[in-house]
Formats: C-alpha cells, structure tokens, sequence
C-alpha cells in the first residue's frame, strides 16, 4: 500500500500543492534483489554412514583423527566459505564464457590466477553483453561444486569496470532497444494547462527545489512527488516503483523524471533496461531531465520530451501565465485572421458566379412560383372532380346492394303477388259460383218438382 502526506499548501503559491507519494517498501526494496541460491548448511554427523569414519587408532592413548566422506568435506568447506567470506567484489577479466539454458558459465582472470564462475540469468540477467576481455567487477559468494569438486563464484551481480566499460555497457543496449524499434514511439503532446503534475525524483535532491521554484511563478497545479532514489544499485528498482505509483493514479496529466548533473556512473540507473522499458510502456506523458545539457541517458529515446536540465523541464510543463496570455492572443489574432479571409474568399466566389439582379431574381422565382400553384390548384381541382364522379358511381352501385331497397322491392312484389292472387281467387269464385247456378238451373229444369208446378200431373 502506497501512502500520501502533504508537504506544501500555499495558498499564496497560486493554488500550489505539493504531495508526497511515499512507494511501500514492498515497491522499492528487494524488488531488484534476485533469490541468492539456496545454501547448503552441513549438519553434525549423527551416524557411521554421515559422519567422518575414525579407524582404529595404532595407540590407545593418541586422539581419533576425524576421517570425512567426500560430501561431507566439501559441505563442510562451503559452511567455511560461506562464513568465512560470505558475499565477495571480485574484479578481473572475462574468459571462456558461455551460455547454455539462461545459466553463463565463464572464467575471471587476471595476470596469475582465474577462477570459475557461474551466473543465473534468470535470477540476476547481466545489463550488457558479455564478452571476452572486458574488465568487470562481480559480487558472489564462493562454493564447491559437489559434482565436480571445482572451486566456484556463484554470480550475483556482475557490472562493467569504468566509464569505458560504462559507456560500452549503453551502446550495446542502446543498439539492442533501436533494434526491438523501441526508440520509435510516437511522441505525445503535453497538456498546455496540466492541473495534476508527477514529479519521480529523489526528494531530498537540489533539482526538486528547482523545479518547485519555478511551479511557485507559474499557474497554480497540484504536483504529486514520488521519491525515488537515483543513484546506486538500488536505484533502477526503485525509478520503476516510484512511476508505477504514479501510473496507478488517473489525474496525473504528465510525469517529469529528473535527476541533477553527475558522471556516467552516477547516471547509470537511467540507462537501465528495466527503467528504460517502463518509460516506454508509461500511460501517461513523461518529460526527462536527467543531468545537465551535455548529459544523453537512454530513457530520453523513449520519453516525449527531453528537457537539458531539471529547471527546463519545470519550464516546459508548468503553464506560464505571460506565455499563456500571449499564447491565447496569438489564437484570437489567429482566428480573426482566419475568418476575415474565409468571408473576403466567400465573397470573391459570390461575385465570380455572375449572379443576377436579386429583384430581378425574386420577381422571376414569384412568377414561377404563381404558375407552378395554378397548375397545383388545377390538378387538385380535377383530382378531386373525377374522385367525386367516382364516388357518385360507387354511391349508385351500392346503393343497388342496400337492404332497404331490396326489402322494398320484395314488399311492392309480394302487394302484387297478393292482388293478383285475390283477382284470380274472386275470378275463380265467381266462376265456380256461376257454373253452380247453371248446373242448379239445370237440375231444376229436370226436377219433377218443376214438372208439377208448370201444371202437368
């Protein structure tokens, strides 16, 4: 866990605040420490096949002299090394070297003696390459190795000797970095105004009071300060602890990395490969200042803007206020002069078009316009003469399906089927009624009745 304390909060500063992120130590201590290899510890001898084997003496009075297995004496020479000498600098030349499975194998030497020695890469990976030759200084610690009964420097650490060895320790990583194309970053823009400014610095160094000078005379900003240490062994871990701190923030706008003047050797961490790389992959803009003008540290390749000296950097990140207003000025002038000559290029196009008398124009578009609202008018007024026709048809064939007209219809027939049925009924009876009166006026005239009353007896 990261912690954060105050320490400045001027209000007469121009809104100045200054806060210092503290990394855990978790963050900065160890993390650049590889594992050492275990240790091999040797124990009492507890039993005849562990311990040193004594043959009966010649002399019953003489002491035992101790009689060691092969394994027991070299763990117990390692114990002595180990407390002996534990972890040793050792300076010479470079021999014999080579490289199977991420382990170095190679022999330092100098004039009258070499000794073998071992590196892990993995656990502590060299920060140059390895040649024959070169002269290093390594820290280790001396062991025998069981298998072999060999004499050896286990590496823990291995670093070129001078400024040379320094210099040639940049250029091949510098040559590797251009190779992986890492150098060829598209550098980002920095923010005109930032309002949160992350400061990776040591905070007890004379380039952070300079930068806070300059803060003081600029546009009030809150600047977060994660301490780091920029010089010693220790130094790269740290660097990558104190930028990942401030990563891990969402207001910080830009990062300054800085560091005062000193030698090559004193600018080392800045040419670490592991600091380099979390320059590169860094989220958010980063500016270095490392040393003076005449100093170039290999983290200036991949940040967005190098700046010769510390002061600079504080120049060219916190917004000034004259530069600000002039800045805002020129973009008004600018502007203005912008869209003076789109109007002026506006109106040279109006007048190359030729364009007619507006009047003249208007008159024409309203005599266009009245034409183009009769024929409107006209074709609506025959749509709807000829929708009308059509629904005056529609009107007639259906009122032919109306249900009132057809009962009307039945209604007038079935009057007529009546009256006509009365007509034949009355024509019927009447002449059924006649033909009753024929045949009653002949039974009459055949009746003896009738024969009696005209006088016959």
């Amino acid at each position: 866990m990261s912690r954060k304390k105050t320490t400045e909060n001027n209000p007469s500063a121009k809104g100045l605040q200054l806060e210092l992120v503290v990394p855990g130590w978790s963050e900065v201590d160890g993390s650049s420490q590889a594992a050492p290899p275990a240790i091999d510890v040797a124990r009492e001898p507890s039993g005849p096949s562990s311990g040193p084997l004594a043959p009966p003496p010649a002399d019953p009075g003489a002491p035992i002299p101790p009689v060691f297995t092969v394994t027991d004496l070299i763990a117990d020479v390692n114990v002595r090394l180990r407390n002996r000498y534990g972890s040793v600098w050792v300076e010479g030349e470079l021999g014999r070297i080579n490289e199977k499975n991420n382990i170095y194998y190679f022999v330092l030497k100098d004039a009258r003696s070499n000794i073998d020695c071992v590196l892990f890469a993995r656990a502590a990976p060299p920060p140059f390459e390895l040649k024959e030759g070169m002269q290093v200084l390594v820290r280790g610690y001396l062991e025998i190795f069981p298998a072999r009964g060999k004499f050896t420097l286990y590496v823990e650490m291995i670093e070129p000797r001078g400024e040379g060895a320094l210099l040639l320790a940049f250029l091949q990583l510098k040559r590797k970095l251009e190779a992986e194309k890492l150098f060829e970053k598209p550098r980002r823009r920095l923010p005109a105004v930032p309002r949160t400014v992350g400061i990776v610095t040591s905070e007890s160094g004379a380039a952070l009071q300079d930068m806070i000078k300059i803060a003081r005379r600029r546009v009030g900003c809150r600047i977060l300060i994660s301490n780091a240490l920029v010089q010693g062994a220790a130094a790269p871990a740290s660097v990558v602890a104190a930028l990942h701190l401030l990563e891990r923030r969402h207001d910080v706008d830009v990062i300054i990395l800085a560091r005062g003047g000193g030698s090559l050797e004193d600018l080392a961490c800045f040419n670490d490969e592991g600091v380099v790389r979390a320059v590169h992959a860094c989220p958010v803009p980063i500016v270095t200042a490392i040393g003076h003008q005449t100093d170039t540290t290999l983290v200036d390749f991949v940040s967005d803007l190098r700046a010769a000296t510390p002061t600079e950097a504080a120049e060219q990140v916190f917004a000034d206020p004259a530069l600000l207003g002039k800045r805002i000025e020129m973009l008004l002038s600018r502007c203005q002069r912008a869209a003076t000559s789109r109007v002026d290029r506006s109106f040279r196009q109006l007048s190359d078009l030729h364009l007619p008398e507006p009047r003249m124009l208007i008159n024409r578009r309203s005599m266009e316009l009245a034409d183009v609202q009769l024929r409107i008018e006209r074709s609506v007024a025959g749509r709807q003469e000829r929708a009308r026709g059509r629904l005056e048809a529609a009107s007639r064939r259906l009122s032919t399906f109306l249900p009132q007209r057809r009962l009307s219809e039945r209604e007038n027939h079935l009057q007529k089927l009546s009256a006509r049925l009365d007509a034949v009924i009355l024509m019927q009876l009447r002449e059924r009624t006649d033909a009753l009166s024929r045949q009653n006026a002949r039974l009459g005239a055949l009746s003896p009745l009738a024969v009696l009353e005209r006088g016959y007896a």
